[in-house]
């Protein structure tokens, strides 16, 4: 199930996964598995490095069909197993001054035998980020629902 909500510079998704909260938790923060969901549709991840603590950094290299690569990279703020993960994320530039720090949350809910994900993005640069940021997070998603099978 998958629900969307959004704002100009927030993105607010939910997502429901039929596996136990700890399982759709350590998805997010072990390397071998954010490679298989973490980059959206032909988009293949190279390299995933994470740091899992308090001030810690995670680093994702995604790689386009055509060869180029894009880095996601952030620092973790709270980490709260198997309930919260609240992040920075932004996008690396060839000019600095134009990278745009977000703030992500991955709120995760165990209800029965299944776990909501609650992913919430705020301070995106503009109603055409959080689009292509919907988009994206959606297609990674669905991507993690079939991971966990």
């Amino acid at each position: 199930m998958n629900d969307t909500t959004t704002a100009p510079t927030t993105l607010i998704m939910r997502h429901t996964f039929n596996a136990p909260i700890e399982r759709v938790f350590d998805a997010w923060t072990t390397p071998e598995v954010m490679r298989e969901f973490y980059c959206p549709g032909e988009i293949a991840c190279t390299s995933v490095d994470v740091d899992l603590r308090v001030g810690g950094s995670y680093r994702i290299v995604m790689r386009q069909p055509d060869g180029e690569d894009y880095v996601s990279y952030g620092t973790y703020r709270e980490i709260l197993r198997p309930s919260k993960i609240v992040c920075t994320q932004q996008w690396q530039e060839d000019d600095t001054a134009l990278e745009h720090q977000t703030l992500l949350t991955l709120a995760f809910t165990q209800i029965g035998n299944q776990t909501e994900l609650t992913l919430t993005q705020v301070n995106l640069r503009d109603e055409a980020s959080r689009d292509r940021h919907a988009e994206g997070w959606g297609a990674c998603l669905d991507k993690l629902e079939r991971v966990l099978g």
